[in-house]
């Protein structure tokens, strides 16, 4: 059995840390709704293997929450509805819990529509966009989702030193006969808070994947901390980046343009614009032409023996191994996740959860 870092870290069940998450969010003052909402987001972003979007985000939630940020409580604001498209206001409730009335709505209003596009203005966090996809590529639905963050900019224009957008992640799920495609990739070299996670840490980047305030290329994420302040390259770095910012620029027209949340009122950083669209593949030229297609287009990948020593894979395809060896053998973590959630855990009188193999 091959052993990877993950597989060294202690395992814990599922149950155990959705009751401490839960339970610690409702101490900030969530509902309970939202509060089970948002755990089962993180310990799925933790599931598919983004860690620095699974429980390693609750403390940053729990700040957000005491200093206002994040409203536990509340309604959505419905700016516009008709039987394609819909468009909500959410003030600042948690994004994880406005998701997912947006996917309800979505599988229900998809069953008559061809294409059903609902934008989200002003929710908090969504987390892991990855999450998302499979409620849609379950029922062999195509589901494209953006968001971005209006306060946030770390990613400069090609030539440029200022950051103008974010990393602004776009995921994808695209049904097959057998597992989905999951693509979710940041338009950036990395997400921030991967970059967050190396400065807090003081370790080099594994590349030159930020800038420095002149424009240089770097390995040291503390640059990000200055004033003025370097940036994060857009995927494609020095020679192509126009690529990545390119496709950056997509996501902030239909992730903030579109929802009537952007930059020019210079919102704080806590707030999120989403995108959501579903495409129903049998309103085209049919699920079997669309699965016969995109079939053939995983076996190519598959049947690919690879370059010596390496291995094809489709997007999405670690995520799910990885899922499915947690959902058998337990969540791991890091232990930094839990020591961090210490002061809140006895703040509420909450008990850290045990590895399964103290249990």
């Amino acid at each position: 059995m091959n052993t990877s870092p993950v597989d060294t870290l202690p395992r814990y069940s599922i149950d155990s840390l959705s009751g401490f998450s839960t339970r610690l969010l409702e101490h900030a003052g969530v509902d309970t709704d939202k509060a089970v909402t948002m755990t089962a987001r993180m310990i799925d972003g933790d599931l598919l293997g983004h860690r620095t979007h699974g429980l390693a985000f609750l403390g940053t939630y729990l700040e957000r929450l005491a200093g206002g940020h994040i409203s536990g409580s509340g309604q959505i604001e419905v700016i516009h509805d008709e039987p394609g498209a819909a468009a909500w206001r959410a003030h600042r409730l948690p994004g994880a819990w406005a998701m997912e009335q947006a996917t309800s709505l979505a599988l229900e209003r998809i069953r008559t529509q061809a294409v059903f596009t609902i934008t989200i203005a002003n929710c908090s966090h969504i987390g892991c966009l990855q999450s998302y996809l499979l409620p849609f590529t379950e029922q062999g639905l195509l589901v494209l989702l953006m968001a971005t963050n209006p306060g946030v900019a770390s990613v400069a224009a090609p030539g440029g030193t200022r950051g103008v957008i974010t990393t602004n992640p776009i995921a994808m799920g695209i049904p097959t006969r057998g597992n989905p495609i999951l693509i979710d990739q940041s338009t950036s070299v990395g997400s921030n808070a991967l970059f967050e996670s190396y400065a807090a840490r003081g370790e080099r980047l594994p590349g030159p994947w930020v800038l420095d305030a002149d424009g240089e290329p770097t390995d040291d994420a503390s640059v990000l901390n200055g004033t003025p302040a370097g940036t994060i390259q857009p995927l494609g770095q020095t020679d192509f980046g126009y690529k990545g910012f390119g496709f950056g620029l997509m996501c902030e027209a239909l992730a903030l343009a579109l929802p009537g949340y952007g930059r020019r009122s210079q919102p704080n950083r806590f707030g999120q614009g989403v995108f959501l669209q579903v495409i129903d593949p049998k309103r085209f030229s049919g699920s079997d032409d669309f699965l016969d297609e995109v079939d053939y287009l995983v076996s190519a990948v598959h049947s690919d023996p690879g370059a010596p020593g390496k291995k094809t894979r489709l997007p999405g395809e670690r995520a799910l191994a990885t899922r499915a060896s947690q959902l058998q053998h337990g969540v791991s973590l890091h232990p930094e996740v839990l020591s961090r959630l210490e002061p809140w855990s006895e703040r509420a009188n909450v008990p850290l959860p045990r590895p399964l193999q103290e249990d």
